[in-house]
């Protein structure tokens, strides 16, 4: 997990520096939230990132907002992710699947998946609600793509694809190629059964999952119902 340039000309002194520390604090934060979860203190994050705490808050003023930080990047990724297994897809002799695909970079490039914060609902803000709508959007491409080969069912949507890859991606205690040859062979049962619903047209059991309804799961509120929840 890091922060990207952008291709913008390389950085200098004390720039450089900055985005340096920037890519470290994102990138232990992530790990410790992962190994700890949220109530994690800042100080962990700050020895895992070899930097004090002072600097930390300097860039991130509170916990609230470095966990928003890892949200942005997160949904940047996954939207990056998605309109590229999109386009790649829907090109002319290509037919191939952008749900197959967008679910394996998932499995292969991302990192660990951050702990659940259901119950731990973190104010949004009006960046992550746009990603948020953008996330939707991209992945609405992936399934449409799939749709038309045939290889989802028609009430398959974007909150079933986040959830089909949240399951996916457990935390398993395992190293990590072995965790990616378990993820990726369970993928391999799920989009067989995607594709015989499909072929078939039958349903499956329960109701299905909109889009606030994963915003919800994700631990964001739906927009519009903004909370403040505080943390240390």
């Amino acid at each position: 997990m890091s922060v990207t340039n952008h291709g913008n000309p390389p950085l200098r002194g004390r720039a450089r520096e900055a985005q340096n520390n920037d890519s470290a604090i994102l990138r232990a934060a992530h790990e410790v939230f992962c190994e700890r979860g949220w109530g994690a203190p800042m100080s962990e994050v700050a020895a895992r990132a070899g930097i004090g705490v002072a600097s930390i808050y300097r860039r991130y003023p509170s916990k609230p907002v470095l966990v928003n930080a890892l949200r942005i990047l997160a949904l940047e990724q996954l939207i990056e992710r998605a309109d590229s297994c999109a386009a790649a897809a829907a090109t002319p002799g290509n037919p191939n699947s952008a749900v197959e695909s967008f679910l394996r970079r998932n499995i292969v490039e991302a990192s660990a998946p951050l702990v659940s914060v259901s119950g731990h609902q973190q104010e949004t803000t009006p960046e992550i609600d746009a990603l948020a709508a953008r996330l939707e959007k991209s992945l609405e491409s992936v399934i449409a793509v799939d749709r038309r080969l045939k290889l989802v069912p028609e009430h398959y949507g974007p909150a079933d694809l986040m959830l089909t890859f949240t399951h996916l991606r457990p935390n398993l205690p395992v190293q990590r190629e072995r965790l990616t040859e378990i993820h990726l062979r369970e993928l391999d049962y799920v989009l067989r059964g995607l594709r015989a619903a499909a072929s078939d047209g039958s349903g499956v059991a329960g109701r299905p999952s909109s889009w606030q309804e994963w915003l919800q799961i994700n631990g964001a509120p739906a927009a519009g119902s903004r909370t403040r929840h505080g943390s240390n």
